[in-house]
């Protein structure tokens, strides 16, 4: 049977193991769901890529300051998030439509997200036809960096959509018995879709840099729309929400109530949002360094973010079955805590290409570590029946950390001058994070642990 076609379960007491809600699998109808899952996921990986790593170079060969990347390519982002990643949430968990309550809001998005990525691509070439024709009294560059700057804002405001709901539908569509080895795979996926674009995309931006932006929006487009034609959802019981009942105002309050008066979802919320600024600067300025302070070619530096993904790509699996045994907070502390020691010696000892592979490739590690344990803390921690809930107050909480140091880090780098620095950054805020996740791992052990956990209400 394919995704497509799971059915309610029937009279013939269903494998409680192939069973989600409404929805009942045969082996082959899970085999074809996770398939067309996957296959989405790819794509939207591929699509997620282009942003982070295209639009700083092009905001570069425009001139543009490391302060002003950060805010284009993070800040603005971020400040998106806030707003939208909450309502959308909220909403999505309370949507109840003839095709589910996740895809609506995915097949809504997807055409205006690859439109837009479109539009990133052409900008610098519109806008030096545009002042060609007219002739405006400021240059093109100025000219081309605002377009550039306003379809990016319209990509991310559209994409937002589709990164609030996407990771939903896959508790609303694979049974529960299955999720560990699905995000196994999950992990394997995004990988290779990190280890293709770098090592086949990335070298051909200098010189094929629209064309690439619209491959991969077509590709995305036509792909994620059969995902959601193909992967379906079950029935679900009427929203019940006293408070939305009420009013607005009263749903706001229940929401932050729930979410923000427990200290230990603060202290959650809080190490999150840290190992993401952590990270601000390499996302943004690992290119650069590769290129300015090693001399790298933007080729040689693509075929090794191609080895990088390729080489966590071979650890996801087996990493799944170590967060399994050991738990999820467990191995995420000890990839936080090795994520530490391989910045501060990365940025005492990298000086070469042969140096700057190795490291990538500890740091791979690594954070293949922290991450294989990401979402399945997330899944341990936050209470089930609010996931949307919890998981957009956590989006919203980590968002107004984004709006301030992508800001900072591009300042910081602007500051020192160099680029090297970004290790110096990431090993800071990730000794934060560590502090922050400690007390996490306080309370999680206060209510009840690896043996009898309740994610609190109150």
């Amino acid at each position: 049977m394919a995704s497509g076609s799971a059915s309610p379960p029937s009279e013939k007491s269903p494998d409680p193991r192939l069973t989600v809600g409404t929805l009942t699998y045969t082996k082959m109808g899970l085999i074809a769901l996770f398939i067309w899952l996957l296959w989405g996921s790819f794509c939207f990986s591929l699509m997620e890529a282009l942003i982070p790593s295209l639009l700083p170079l092009q905001l570069k060969q425009l001139r543009a300051s490391n302060a002003l990347i950060g805010i284009l390519v993070g800040s603005i982002p971020s400040a998106i998030n806030f707003f939208v990643n909450p309502v959308v949430s909220f909403r999505s968990d309370r949507t109840r439509t003839r095709i589910g309550r996740r895809r609506p809001y995915l097949i809504f998005a997807t055409p205006f997200v690859s439109l837009f990525l479109i539009a990133v691509g052409w900008a610098p070439i519109v806008a030096q036809r545009i002042h060609t024709a007219f002739s405006p009294n400021f240059s093109p560059v100025l000219l081309a960096l605002i377009l550039v700057a306003i379809l990016a804002v319209a990509f991310q405001f559209f994409n937002m959509f589709v990164a609030s709901v996407f990771y939903y539908i896959f508790a609303d569509v694979v049974p529960e018995a299955y999720m560990g080895r699905f995000m196994g795979y999950f992990g394997v996926i995004g990988a290779a879709a990190g280890f293709v674009f770098n090592r086949y995309v990335l070298g051909l931006a200098d010189t094929h840099m629209p064309w690439i932006y619209t491959g991969i929006a077509v590709l995305y487009f036509v792909s994620f729309m059969l995902m959601s034609w193909r992967v379906k959802e079950g029935e679900y019981p009427p929203p019940t929400n006293d408070a939305e009942r009420k009013g607005v105002l009263a749903s706001v309050k229940v929401y932050f109530r729930e979410c923000f008066s427990n200290s230990f979802y603060l202290w959650f919320f809080l190490a999150t949002a840290l190992n993401a600024v952590s990270m601000v600067c390499r996302a943004l300025f690992n290119v650069f360094f590769a290129k300015e302070n090693l001399h790298m070619t933007l080729d040689q530096y693509g075929k090794i973010m191609g080895w990088r993904g390729l080489f966590q790509m071979a650890l996801y699996v087996p990493l799944g079955y170590l967060v399994d045994k050991f738990r999820p907070l467990r191995v995420y502390i000890a990839g936080v805590t090795l994520v530490i020691f391989t910045n501060v010696f990365g940025f005492f000892l990298i000086h070469s290409s042969r140096t700057f592979f190795v490291f990538t490739m500890l740091l791979a590690l690594v954070y293949a570590i922290q991450m294989s344990s990401n979402l399945p803390m997330y899944a341990a921690l936050l209470p089930k029946e609010r996931w949307g809930q919890f998981c957009s107050a956590q989006a919203m909480f980590q968002a107004v950390f984004l709006i301030i140091f992508n800001y900072g880090g591009g300042l910081f780098i602007d500051w020192v001058g160099n680029y090297r620095y970004l290790y110096l950054w990431d090993a800071m805020f990730t000794i934060a994070a560590w502090f922050a996740t400690l007390q996490v791992y306080r309370g999680w052990r206060r209510y009840g642990g690896p043996s009898a956990y309740v994610a609190p209400l109150t």
